[in-house]
């Protein structure tokens, strides 16, 4: 189904969307090797995996290692599901994450505890 009609953010600049997320992991990725954001990150200490679609795109995001990279994880503590567009809006403040948990516009497994701190993410 390749309805094009449904893209609404046909505002945003000239290259395609689908690096959104991906500029949304770089920076993740350049906190989590930032010093200063080393507590932080030692309290959510959790491998999260992304499954995201629409476009379909795996991300692996390792507090335990302090690493980001796309894949899929041997073993995380949590897999979260949900649209690419979902995941942005969760991770710019766009979205109520517990809105979007509540709604099932995000799918998990695994440690509650830890998708709890997803906020923080966004703080770093």
């Amino acid at each position: 189904s390749s309805s094009s009609s449904s893209s609404s953010s046909s505002n945003t600049p000239a290259h395609h969307t689908s690096n959104m997320a991906e500029a949304i992991f770089e920076q993740l990725s350049k906190a989590v090797a930032d010093p200063a954001n080393k507590d932080k990150i030692k309290k959510i200490n959790g491998v999260f995996q992304f499954n995201l679609n629409n476009p379909n795109q795996e991300w692996i995001l390792d507090l335990k290692n302090g690493k980001v990279e796309k894949g899929k994880a041997a073993k995380s503590d949590v897999t979260l599901t949900m649209k690419e567009s979902d995941f942005i809006a969760l991770m710019t403040g766009k979205g109520n994450g517990q809105q979007m948990f509540m709604s099932g516009k995000i799918k998990f497994k695994g440690n509650m505890g830890l998708v709890m701190k997803l906020g923080d993410l966004q703080k770093l």
